[in-house]
């Protein structure tokens, strides 16, 4: 008998975010074990993968029907119930892990969620809080936290002028504090990541006498051009250009972690954090929002 074929459905790295990362170290870890196929919705289009955002029908319902298991990833709900009722229809067993779900959620998009999630197979949801935040039926949710350890080796090295700005910090002897967004999205009429805040907490920190360095990634900036380019504009305004780096660069952010003094997660909504659980697992001091339950280890600040 052959092996299994799974279809997993979500973003693919570049650009890297959690989700992304999730997806390619999960069919990486099973490889031996399972068959994987792939639906990208990544913006970036790899040739290599089918993209959802092409709208190939047919290709896109052959490869559910030759599937053994259909593994949704997405994170928007319009595709997360489309997969599902698509599974559905073509007979497929269907799994889906819910990566984030916000607290504040308007009735009608709870009711929907509640009905079309349940007709899934399995739910993973990868925080325990989201049992409080959505009824699901029990006997379909298990818990799984996302974080599946990197490979160091097979994690690339960073840019050169990363390389020699944490050097230069170093020297200089400024801890190094980084923090990553997968895009500059907005929650609750607020910077989801809290780009902000770390930008006033460094201010706030160097006002203090404390000699920091601040690095901040955005993975994707997709539509937000315009938001980044205020936040440059308000580093420079805050005469921070020599002291806060952001940056948008397909870079390992493990790599990035690994040369820093502490890692910052200032969300105001959350899942299961990546870039928490890799942090903690190479031993830096890890800061985040207590918007949801956060690994042991983590140090906690009451959000906003």
């Amino acid at each position: 008998m052959g092996k299994r074929q799974i279809l997993l459905i979500g973003p693919l790295p570049p650009p890297n975010g959690g989700v992304s990362i999730h997806v390619h170290r999960l069919a990486k870890m099973l490889s031996g074990k399972y068959v994987f196929d792939y639906i990208d919705e990544s913006k970036t289009v790899k040739p290599e993968y089918f993209n959802f955002c092409s709208l190939h029908l047919i290709r896109y319902l052959k490869k559910l029907i030759k599937s053994d298991l259909v593994y949704i990833h997405s994170g928007t709900p319009a595709l997360q119930y489309f997969h599902i009722v698509a599974g559905k229809i073509t007979g497929s067993r269907v799994m889906i892990t819910l990566h984030a779900y916000p607290f504040k959620k308007k009735w009608l998009p709870r009711i929907l969620d509640r009905i079309l999630f349940s007709l899934a197979n399995e739910i993973i949801l990868v925080n325990p809080l989201f049992k409080e935040r959505i009824s699901l039926p029990k006997k379909k949710c298990s818990i799984q936290n996302a974080f599946i350890p990197p490979i160091m080796e097979e994690e690339s090295c960073l840019p050169d002028q990363n390389v020699q700005w944490i050097k230069t910090a170093a020297d200089n002897n400024h801890k190094v504090i980084c923090s990553n967004a997968w895009r500059l999205d907005v929650f609750n009429n607020q910077d989801l990541y809290g780009l902000d805040l770390c930008i006033e907490v460094t201010a706030r920190l160097l006002k203090k006498g404390y000699l920091v360095k601040f690095i901040f990634n955005i993975a994707t900036i997709d539509k937000y051009a315009a938001s980044y380019k205020q936040y440059q504009e308000k580093i420079n305004g805050m005469n921070l250009d020599n002291h806060f780096l952001l940056i948008n660069e397909q870079l390992s952010f493990v790599r990035l972690m690994e040369q820093s003094d502490v890692f910052v997660r200032p969300t105001n909504t959350d899942g299961d954090s990546l870039s928490i659980r890799e942090s903690l697992f190479l031993g830096r001091k890890t800061v985040a929002s207590d918007v949801v339950e956060r690994p042991a280890g983590t140090i906690l600040f009451k959000n906003r």
